[in-house]
């Protein structure tokens, strides 16, 4: 799958629920469940690393937050072994649109993702 494909809105949309859903509970995801769960529900071209994961967590990030104000909703995924989000999520974060401070650290984004989803 690559951005320019007409079903990848489709599998943002996917995985915003799949992340709203492990938020609400409280709960992580690896970069490897997120992609099998996609899989299941019918897009088995999104391989757990690098790629188009990397992008389709930005647009996860974006959704329905244009101004990266929101808590950036891919601060959940995390890698099987180290239980951290990727290099990659930390350089998301310091830029644009979300401008993360410099004293901002990945486990404050995702304690504001748990609260933002537990709130409804």
């Amino acid at each position: 799958m690559r951005i320019k494909d007409p079903e990848y809105p489709a599998a943002v949309e996917l995985a915003v629920e799949i992340l709203q859903k492990r938020a609400r509970e409280g709960q992580t995801i690896t970069y490897g469940e997120l992609s099998a769960e996609l899989k299941a529900g019918g897009f088995d071209s999104i391989p757990p690393h690098r790629g188009i994961m990397t992008y389709l967590l930005k647009d996860v990030c974006l959704h329905r937050n244009e101004d990266g104000r929101a808590p950036m909703l891919s601060a959940i995924v995390v890698n099987q072994a180290s239980r951290e989000p990727s290099g990659q999520f930390s350089s998301l974060a310091r830029s644009l649109p979300f401008s993360r401070p410099e004293n901002w650290s990945w486990r404050d984004e995702q304690q504001r993702v748990f609260a933002r989803h537990r709130e409804g």
